[in-house]
């Protein structure tokens, strides 16, 4: 016998914008550290590649570079996942180390799938992003699991909205494009914005409680 199907959270492209600035606003300094954080390291990594762009040094560099890149970007899904859950966001607990194994190799699998989408046809690419997107998410939410299986369950989530997501990737593209116009103090304040906008979506489609902002 199949299983009912799942019902699906409705929420709107509104609802998670007006939700994350609200909550940023509440948690302005530590939300705001945190996103500064990655995108100093970032750039710090990619001036650094600039200099050392010998042959070997530079692959070398390249990829310590996509390493920091992506330890920095975990540490803002768990802090923007603090911030929904309603506890405190804090540097240590944000940058632990613990699950960024399984992370590192579901954003392999993720990159290579969005690059090889794109390069065929871009619309496959752009699909592929959107259906595993939470992946990120749920490591952070648990640590312990596989890279696999963290993929399988993003896409299950996003089952029934994806057209949606898409929607809310879109806007939140725009928005960070506004961050770059604005120069970088712009882009610290809408990377958050994107990051507690995509928290507050993957909880209420996970069916977890969402905290006041």
């Amino acid at each position: 016998m199949a299983e009912p199907a799942r019902p699906v959270p409705r929420f709107t492209i509104g609802d998670a914008v007006t939700y994350s600035w609200n909550a940023c606003w509440q948690n302005l300094g530590p939300v705001m550290l945190v996103s500064l954080i990655v995108l100093a390291g970032n750039g710090l990594v990619a001036v650094l590649g600039a200099a050392f762009s010998g042959a070997a040094m530079g692959y070398a560099f390249g990829l310590f570079g996509i390493l920091i890149n992506l330890l920095l970007v975990f540490g803002l899904l768990r802090a923007a996942l603090s911030v929904v859950e309603g506890r405190p966001v804090a540097l240590a607990e944000a940058f632990r180390p613990d699950g960024f194994g399984p992370f590192l190799l579901a954003s392999v699998v993720f990159l290579l799938g969005v690059y090889v989408g794109i390069r065929l046809w871009v619309v496959p690419g752009l699909l592929f992003g959107v259906v595993f997107q939470f992946y990120g998410f749920v490591v952070a939410e648990h640590p312990d699991v596989g890279p696999v299986v963290a993929l399988r369950r993003a896409a299950a989530l996003t089952k029934g909205v994806r057209l949606r997501l898409f929607g809310l990737a879109a806007v939140l593209a725009f928005l960070n494009l506004a961050g770059v116009m604005l120069c970088f103090l712009g882009l610290v304040v809408t990377y958050a914005l994107s990051a507690v906008a995509l928290a507050y979506v993957y909880r209420l489609l996970s069916g977890q409680p969402i905290a006041s902002p």
